[in-house]
């Protein structure tokens, strides 16, 4: 059997031809249409930032301390790590033997622990009456945990666990929970009952000298240099320090020190131009690495440079304290010099218009221009001036800055 073929006139050839190209005009405007109807944008919410020129270096701590003097015998401290001490106090006990020295020290754990659940019982939560300050308290020390454990301070991470555990408590108190401390008191006095305190009391005692900080660390580089003359030494006095705080070696069973002054130093020596931004007598942020503990320190030397000097000695001086700092030597440490606080965004968020930089915000769907200027400019990214009353439609925060957009303009609708 024979096949039929179509012929289609030209009329007809013409006709669908033209519907081909009617449909794909229709097809290119509908998918214009939804282009410009659903542009892909991404904005983010304008909050403030500050950040800094800084100076990053390696310091020496000097402070006003002595090491406890050695007696004879085995030798504990009488008082706490990072206690004051007055002239004349107790700071360390001496002892016949080890095993009374350490019978004695469980003597007192157990003596303070009494006490503290003793307290505990009697005065319930204390002074704490809101629930929420004391959970932000459990909080904040749970992160701090996490960070000193992460940066393998076990001393500052037993210390936070410990403030954990009594917030804790404190909070069961507060919601209503009974807590009995019945059975830990009893265990305590029961511990206590069975040390032989007359077989183990101390046969000797330290006393400061002058009234100050206790420490229980020492590192031998106590006396390296006299304190009264850290504002006149040189940078060649400053590596002898360097080099002795390099090969000290840290101890917490020699007896401790007392610091006697609440005033204390860092010495480093940087580069001429890093000190450009700084002046003898300004205050200053430094931050310590090895802990991220920020400090306010003011600059005593080292800031005001002849034009021909390469290096200079900085000094800062710093009156915080606490047992941490207490023991710190030789810090890699950042020194804020200038601080700079606006809005950070991604460099290619940042557009000009008519001569002026600034971002476009999304307003009820609509881009508006706000005008900004750059404060800081650091790897990808800047800071813009917000709130700026001088400036008309600048930034405001909470704004929503478009970082990413295609063909965005003052004035285009986005749905």
């Amino acid at each position: 059997m024979a096949e039929t073929k179509i012929k289609l006139s030209k009329s007809a050839k013409q006709k669908i031809l033209i519907a081909v190209i009617i449909l794909l005009i229709v097809g290119f405007v509908i998918g214009e249409c939804i282009s410009v109807l659903s542009v892909n944008i991404e904005t983010q919410t304008a909050t403030a930032t500050t950040v800094y020129d800084t100076i990053e270096t390696r310091a020496v701590v000097i402070r006003d301390e002595k090491a406890v003097g050695a007696i004879s015998g085995i030798t504990i401290p009488a008082v706490e790590d990072g206690e004051k001490v007055n002239a004349g106090g107790e700071i360390a006990m001496s002892f016949s033997s080890a095993e009374n020295a350490e019978r004695y020290s469980n003597f007192r754990v157990l003596e303070e622990k009494h006490k503290y659940y003793t307290d505990l019982e009697n005065t319930s939560i204390g002074n704490v009456t809101d629930l929420e300050l004391l959970e932000k308290n459990i909080l904040d020390d749970v992160n701090s945990y996490i960070r000193a454990a992460g940066r393998n301070d076990i001393n500052a991470a037993d210390d936070l666990a410990l403030n954990v555990n009594d917030d804790l408590t404190k909070r069961a108190i507060l919601v209503g929970e009974t807590v009995d401390f019945s059975p830990v008191i009893s265990d305590i006095e029961g511990r206590i009952s069975q040390i032989d305190l007359s077989s183990c009391k101390p046969t000797g005692y330290v006393t400061a000298d002058k009234a100050g900080f206790y420490s229980k660390y020492t590192d031998g580089c106590e006396n390296m240099i006299d304190y009264s003359k850290v504002k006149s030494m040189s940078i060649e006095d400053f590596n002898a320090c360097l080099n002795n705080a390099v090969s000290a070696k840290g101890s917490t069973s020699d007896g401790g020190k007392v610091i006697n002054s609440f005033i204390w130093y860092f010495a480093c020596v940087v580069s001429a131009e890093d000190v450009a931004g700084l002046r003898d007598g300004y205050n200053a942020q430094v931050v310590v690495k090895s802990t991220d503990t920020e400090l306010k320190c003011t600059v005593v030397k080292g800031a005001d440079v002849a034009l021909s000097a390469d290096q200079t000695l900085l000094i800062l001086s710093c009156n915080e304290m606490d047992k941490n700092i207490s023991s710190m030597r030789l810090e890699d440490i950042e020194i804020r010099v200038k601080s700079y606080t606006g809005i950070k965004v991604n460099s290619s968020a940042v557009h000009d218009k008519d001569g002026e930089k600034g971002v476009y915000a999304l307003v009820s769907n609509i881009a508006k221009w706000r005008r900004a200027d750059v404060l800081y400019t650091g790897d990808g990214y800047v800071i813009l001036s917000y709130d700026d009353p001088d400036v008309q439609n600048g930034i405001k925060l909470y704004d929503k800055i478009i970082i990413r957009g295609r063909d965005v303009y003052d004035g285009r609708v986005f749905a």
